[in-house]
């Protein structure tokens, strides 16, 4: 008898932990030398309801989770509706347990219940694995746990493999440990705002939690935001600008930083790797990551001369690739010594190398575009007449008037490609930063 448990009335049977008023050993154990099985017994009503089953051969355990809660509605009904598990090379078998003395089933992997009397099954805290299946695929009627074979569905049966089911578990105290700290912030807040900062709001003034930015993009990222209000939708819009802003703040807070201390050339290739909305922002249009060290062609008969920008980026609209070349913020833009002492200061090794440089890329990329694009997996990508960015040094390192000129005379004069410096970039954002709280500013004031 497998009568399906409706799923309103679960948490009726997974709030009770342990059968209540049940005779003193209700299973009963069949064993020989090629099978076990082991049976929960019904006096009451002269039945029995198969829990377990192990082939000693194959070391196949399969499971019939069951309630054994006497008086329940749903003794002796399924726990899963048509659910059960298998176990695919566990070594599972049943010995009386040391602590107790009771039935139990040995060789399970951590997450299901052990004690045969209880009905087998999932912990109470995994439960959501067997209801979430009931839900969305109930067609479903055996979970495998495997120790060799991959995760996947084949008709009604779920394969999980071991090592993703170990997984899958972690992810859920995870999950619960996150979701109860917010539970535990919102009812402290709500006392705290209800009673102290009610009564006196200058000794008890609002609380400012910390940002929990995993909890706020798990409940994002699963709403389905097409079902919002108005109001919703601007209290989300609301909310978008707060974390924009934040974000943007805090990410100049570590360019500002970063850029005070003398770093090698991958830490700030790193940064920008972690951060491309700053590289899309400093070339001005809407260009995206493509590849980073991507290959753009070059390479001569003894295999050498590659060309490698440090990011290879694409246009969102137009698919045009753009090169974008970071050395450091310490990294010289002109000579020390004015050129003739004419007051004309001439570009520096480093500047005039970085310029041949990305050029050489911008021509063996618009050269080799059409191999590059035959044996790459992203063929949407194009090479017109290719553009660039060259970000390194600082503008505040060039102390007299005439640096300046001399520096905004070169750079201005350069063809199909940009020369910015760290200390621009960083000015850059701040800017934006600031028009973006002073238009949420005015908004709030509307």
């Amino acid at each position: 008898m497998l009568n399906v448990v409706n799923m309103d009335d679960i948490d009726e049977i997974y709030d009770l932990e342990t059968p209540n008023n049940v005779v003193s050993n209700p299973i009963r154990i069949e064993r020989d030398e090629n099978t076990v099985k082991a049976y929960y017994l019904d006096l009451k009503k002269g039945r029995e309801k198969l829990l377990v089953e192990i082939d000693l051969n194959t070391e196949i355990a399969t499971i019939y989770p069951t309630n054994t809660i006497e008086g329940s509605t749903f003794f002796m009904d399924p726990k899963y509706g048509n659910i059960v598990f298998e176990f695919e090379g566990f070594g599972v078998d049943i010995e009386k347990s040391t602590f107790n003395g009771e039935d139990a089933i040995y060789g399970l992997p951590d997450g299901f219940t052990k004690t045969l009397k209880f009905g087998l099954g999932l912990e109470k805290k995994y439960r959501i694995i067997a209801t979430t299946l009931m839900t969305h695929f109930r067609n479903c009627e055996k979970i495998v746990i495997s120790q060799s074979n991959t995760t996947g569905v084949n008709d009604n049966v779920l394969t999980i493999n071991h090592v993703d089911f170990e997984k899958i578990c972690r992810g859920i105290d995870r999950n619960s440990d996150l979701y109860q700290k917010q539970a535990t912030i919102a009812k402290e807040t709500f006392v705290y705002e209800n009673i102290l900062l009610q009564s006196d709001g200058e000794k008890f003034p609002a609380l400012k939690t910390k940002p929990q930015k995993d909890f706020i993009y798990k409940i994002i990222r699963n709403t389905d935001l097409k079902k919002l209000s108005f109001d919703d939708k601007q209290s989300l819009s609301d909310l978008k600008d707060n974390a924009d802003l934040s974000y943007l703040t805090i990410l100049a807070g570590e360019f500002e930083k970063i850029l005070s201390d003398n770093h090698k050339e991958s830490t700030y290739q790193k940064f920008f790797e972690e951060n491309p909305l700053l590289l899309t922002m400093f070339a001005g249009s809407p260009y995206v990551k493509f590849k980073n060290q991507a290959y753009v062609g070059g390479k001569s008969f003894d295999n050498t001369n590659g060309q490698y920008p440090d990011f290879l980026q694409k246009h969102k609209i137009t698919n045009n690739t753009f090169i974008v070349e970071i050395k450091t913020p310490q990294t010289l833009l002109l000579e020390k010594k004015p050129y003739r002492e004419t007051g004309v200061y001439s570009a520096s090794k480093e500047l005039s190398g970085a310029i041949s440089q990305l050029l050489t890329q911008k021509y063996q990329l618009e050269t080799d575009i059409a191999t590059l694009i035959k044996n790459a997996e992203d063929r949407e990508v194009e090479a017109y007449n290719v553009q660039g960015l060259i970000i390194m040094g600082r503008l505040s390192e060039l102390e007299e008037k005439e640096m300046k000129r001399s520096f905004e005379l070169y750079r201005n004069n350069q063809k199909n490609l940009r020369i910015v410096t760290y200390d621009e970039c960083l000015e850059q954002l701040n800017c934006f930063v600031g028009l973006l709280e002073k238009e949420m500013k005015t908004a709030a004031n509307v």
